[in-house]
């Protein structure tokens, strides 16, 4: 929110978003950079695996092995993967064109549902990831590779969620907690976690994440009010 100074504030040199539309279009460019860099990671394990293994049983169980023996850099393992600076602006990524935005009253949908819920940016990110396929099925394309797993699940996971958007085991373990059945987007149904077709697993990593139908067209318009997923609390 913008400060009551009693001033009217300027924004030298920033341009607020020209519309809804504008806004996640730089979200989605933003996703593109951290799918791309995970995706690079990802290909590279396969090529550890494919390295190291020595036998079918050896690929079929790498998800349990990989990750206690040390790969030389040198021969083809990878090196601690270099994560973007801190995001220092009190909104965020983006923070001073989404207060611009907002000095402008243009209606941006996923800052203004954050606001009303108070979401912090794991949860943003959340809606960013989850909508994306919404916008082009390339996405789903992605997810089904970096998901890792044998369902082919084309919507992203909780797991890759915590794997994309956590760099500590701190980050890791308050994102996990907003996806409780007590946090707002479940609580509010905007965001629904299922197990995918023919996944024998149980665990909440293991779950897929889906906008309601609902959410997806108010966080896709330009002047749908934000009552039309989070109705007004009725009067007693």
């Amino acid at each position: 929110m913008i400060a009551e100074t009693g001033e009217v504030p300027t924004f030298p040199d920033v341009q607020p978003f020209a519309d809804n539309w504008s806004y996640l279009k730089a979200e989605l460019a933003w996703l593109d950079r951290v799918l791309m860099r995970s995706l690079s990671k990802q290909r590279q394990t396969n090529q550890e695996v494919d390295r190291v293994a020595k036998s079918t049983i050896d690929r079929s169980t790498s998800h349990w092995w990989k990750g206690f023996i040390a790969i030389d850099p040198s021969k083809g393992g990878s090196l601690v993967p270099n994560h973007p600076p801190q995001i220092h602006h009190p909104l965020g990524r983006y923070g001073d064109r989404l207060e611009a935005s907002q000095h402008h009253n243009i209606r941006l949908a996923i800052p203004t549902l954050c606001d009303r819920l108070e979401l912090g940016h794991f949860e943003r990110d959340l809606l960013i990831l989850c909508l994306a396929p919404e916008i082009s099925r390339r996405y789903e394309r992605l997810f089904t590779f970096l998901n890792n797993d044998d369902t082919n699940c084309r919507q992203p996971t909780v797991d890759l969620a915590l794997r994309l958007f956590c760099r500590s085991d701190a980050e890791w373990r308050n994102a996990r907690s907003k996806l409780s059945t007590t946090a707002p987007l479940i609580k509010r149904k905007i965001l629904k976690l299922y197990l995918p077709d023919h996944s024998t697993a149980r665990s909440l990593l293991s779950k897929a994440m889906l906008l309601s139908d609902k959410a997806v067209t108010y966080l896709l318009s330009e002047d749908l009010p934000i009552e039309t997923i989070i109705p007004k609390p009725r009067k007693r």
